[in-house]
Parts: C-alpha cells; sequence; structure tokens
C-alpha cells in the first residue's frame, strides 16, 4: 500500500507530492497526459519562447522558497518591478497609477471619481457574505473605479466579470480588511506592518530563462519514479478497512490518502459514486473559453515604446481583446532579435464565442484592437493559436458555498483531500500554496 496516492500533475498536485516525498513520506503521482505541469506550458516557435497559460508569476515567499530548494535561482528572471501597466479605456491607453500622486495625474478618472476613491477609509459601510466583486469595489471605491480598473483586471487575470465573482472568494484579502479594520487601505496598512521579518522575496513579475514550465520539469524530475505519467486514474473508492483504492489504467493503486489535484471536471468524475455533492459542487464551477494568441511584428511595425509589462482592456463595442502581454518587452530572449512578440487574450466570460472564430479572424481581430490602441500597424505574424475550451476556474457567486461542500467531503471521508486553482486562489503562487496546504493536511 502507497501511503499517498496524488492525482493530477499540474502544479498543484506536483508541489504535493514533492512536499510529501520531501518529508520521507511514501507517495505516487498519477497523471493522465505524457508531461508534467498541467496548464503551465512553455514552448519554442519561430525562435519565440512561448507560453501557452500562465506568462508569470509574482514570487510568494513559498514560491521563493521552492525555487530555492529546487535550485532553479540562477535561472529566474524578474521583470522590472517598475515597468508600467496601461488600460485602455475610451480608446486611449492609460498608465495604471503607482501610488496617489500618480493616480491624482492620470487621466483615467475624473476629479469626482478620484476624490470618491481617495475617500475610502473614512467610509464604513458592509455588505452581503455573497457581494459580488463589482457591487464591493463600487462600495468601497466608487463606480470609476469598479469600471475603469477592476473590472478589465479581472477580465485579465479572471477572464471572467466583476459582476459575477464573488468578493470574498476572488479578493479574500480585501474583504477581510473591511472586515477587521472597517477600510481596504487601513487593513492594507495594518497587513504590512504586522508582516514577520522574515527575508522577503524579492520584487517584479518572475519567470525563468526557458520559461514558466522550468518549475514544473524540476518538480517532476524531482519526484523521480513517484511521477508516473500516462497512467489516468479512473476511479475511487474506499478501501476495506481503510484506505483508497484508486483504478488507474494499467491497475489499481493502494493508498492511505488521496489528494485529488486534477482539475475540477476530472475530480468530479472521480467522486460522483463517493459524494455526489461534492461532484455536484466541482461541476457548477464555470471555466469560460479562452484564446490566446502570440503574434510577432517586426521592429519597424512599432508605433510607440513598447515599455511595460502590458495592457488590459476596459468593456469596450470597439474593442474585442481582452488585453496583451508585451513579452519581448517583459523578459530578454522572448523573440528574435528585430522582432516584437506580443501574447494576446480573447473570449472568457465577456465573449464566450470567441472559439467559433478562425485562427486568421482571431489574428485579425487583434491586430485591428492593437493598431486601433496606437501600438502596433500592419498584418502580424500568427506564431500559435492556443485554444483553452475550459479555461480559469471562476469563482462566481456561491462559490464559498461550493467549497464547503468540499470541506464536508473531506470531514466525512477521512484520508481525503481537493487542492487545484479552483480552491484557494488562481495564480501560480496560490496554486502552489494549495498543493502545500494539501501535503501538510495529510
Amino acid at each position: 500500500m502507497t501511503r499517498t496516492v496524488v492525482v493530477g500533475g499540474g502544479l498543484s498536485g506536483l508541489t504535493a507530492a514533492w512536499a510529501l516525498r520531501r518529508a520521507n513520506a511514501e507517495v505516487v503521482l498519477l497523471e493522465a497526459s505524457a508531461r508534467a505541469g498541467g496548464v503551465v506550458r512553455s514552448e519554442i516557435r519561430g525562435g519565440c519562447l512561448l507560453e501557452l497559460g500562465p506568462n508569470t508569476v509574482r514570487p510568494s515567499a513559498e514560491l521563493w522558497s521552492l525555487v530555492a530548494e529546487l535550485g532553479l535561482a540562477d535561472q529566474v528572471l524578474l521583470a522590472d518591478p517598475r515597468a508600467p501597466r496601461y488600460i485602455d479605456y475610451a480608446g486611449v491607453l492609460h498608465a495604471l497609477p503607482s501610488g496617489p500622486a500618480a493616480l491624482v495625474r492620470s487621466r483615467l478618472l475624473s476629479a469626482s471619481g478620484k476624490v470618491r476613491l481617495l475617500s475610502e477609509p473614512f467610509r464604513r459601510s458592509s455588505g452581503p457574505p455573497d457581494e459580488s466583486v463589482r457591487d464591493f469595489v463600487r462600495r468601497r471605491l466608487g463606480k470609476e473605479a469598479a469600471d475603469r480598473l477592476v473590472e478589465p483586471f479581472v477580465a485579465g487575470i479572471f477572464a471572467g466579470s466583476a459582476a459575477r465573482l464573488e468578493a470574498a472568494s476572488a479578493f479574500p484579502r480585501l474583504v477581510a480588511w473591511e472586515r477587521t479594520k472597517g477600510s481596504i487601505v487601513l487593513g492594507a496598512i495594518a497587513s504590512r506592518r504586522s508582516a514577520p521579518s522574515a527575508p522577503r522575496p524579492p520584487r517584479g513579475l518572475l519567470s525563468f530563462r526557458e520559461g514558466l514550465e522550468t518549475l514544473p520539469r524540476a518538480l517532476g524530475r524531482s519526484l523521480g519514479d513517484a511521477f508516473r505519467p500516462g497512467r489516468e486514474a479512473r476511479s475511487l473508492e474506499p478501501r476495506p478497512g481503510g484506505g483508497w483504492i484508486v483504478g488507474a489504467a494499467d491497475g489499481p493503486v493502494e493508498a492511505d490518502r488521496v489528494i485529488l489535484a486534477a482539475p475540477a471536471a476530472a475530480a468530479a468524475r472521480l467522486v460522483a459514486a463517493l459524494s455526489p455533492g461534492a461532484a455536484r459542487a466541482l461541476e457548477a464551477i464555470p471555466h469560460p473559453p479562452l484564446a490566446v494568441l502570440h503574434l510577432s511584428w517586426p521592429e519597424s511595425a512599432r508605433l510607440r515604446p513598447l515599455d511595460g509589462f502590458g495592457h488590459l482592456v476596459c468593456p469596450s463595442p470597439d474593442r474585442r481583446i481582452l488585453g496583451a502581454v508585451w513579452s519581448s518587452s517583459l523578459f530578454p530572449g522572448r523573440a528574435p532579435a528585430g522582432r516584437i512578440l506580443l501574447t494576446v487574450f480573447l473570449g472568457g466570460a465577456r465573449d464566450p464565442e470567441v472559439l467559433s472564430l478562425t485562427d486568421a479572424a482571431l489574428a485579425s481581430l487583434a491586430a485591428r484592437d492593437l493598431a486601433a490602441q496606437g501600438l502596433l500597424r500592419g498584418d502580424p505574424e500568427l506564431v500559435l493559436a492556443t485554444r483553452w475550451e475550459r479555461s480559469i476556474p471562476q469563482y462566481e457567486i456561491g462559490h464559498a458555498g461550493r467549497i464547503a461542500v468540499l470541506e464536508d467531503a473531506e470531514a466525512r471521508f477521512p484520508g481525503l483531500r481537493f487542492a487545484g486553482n479552483y480552491r484557494g486562489g488562481i495564480s501560480v503562487a496560490d496554486v502552489v500554496a494549495s498543493g502545500l496546504r494539501a501535503a501538510a493536511r495529510q
């Protein structure tokens, strides 16, 4: 009998298995595909280094410690933390304000919108437990901040809608600050003052010379023969006398404990007979479609300096793209000399029909929007188009209740744990933390 079986070789499963193996626990990781990493995928096409899933990560203390322990610190690339981010509002690119002084100078918000935002610490109000992100931000910061700052941010990060996301699930720290300190600003200040004095991770967005997939590749290698690609978990049932039997493609695997780190839909299939309620909760988590385009132009096509991280787009009938990462400006080595590489996103909750379009039509839409934004002119080379039928899990209204159902299933079935990007945050750092929590609870 294996002590722990981890199902799913994405970052949460890999991190959980790594933590258990580091603690000298017996562990096996079953992954249906032939590779480690899940949606974290880096490829080289036409001399360009492409990120098909996440593009960057903001390093947490946990993630930075993992990078160091895997011996990857010398491969790290850090983007300039001062690199500006832009928002396309009303046809103009506005630099996202980086502080109060920049906010005062910015034309992204009106004078009344700035006053409303800056008055947040003096407003005493509260909302319902299932308040949406849009309603929460409107109540705390005002309508302009919600529409011009948070809505494009939600579309760019979640590929979602601020009107549908549950504030307490999608941005739990902001809601907690309001509940404990009566203000987002005051809560942030208090949190910073009470932060431990331990060494902090470096500032700036992180990647690696060979792309983000460097991290899951290293985790997979560290597991040795405990990582078993090409072995799909097909069933899960309690073992008579205690423990679990995981039905795999080449035979059953018995275990004391099981960590389900597979995507929500796959986890739902595995627990359907065991816990129909948990299966329904997992199936109810929306995952909108998303198209990721990697587009390249010659340097001569540039209409303005691409001197930042990228830009996000406020909802507008004149724009189809959600935003773009200015990949070749963010990290060195992303495109050949003399070429520009952008990673452009379309679809999400804002435009779910986008995957019905051809690759050429998607590239044409992206080129049109980028030209209208004054960034690049001319037709790009389509290096790669990646279509995610089910992209980022949406923490929509009722998400806290769905997670409570999973917690109830964990309580009723000792030794069963759920981990993944549908629980505790969607970022790379959040997913790493999810895996570490699952391992620690074994």
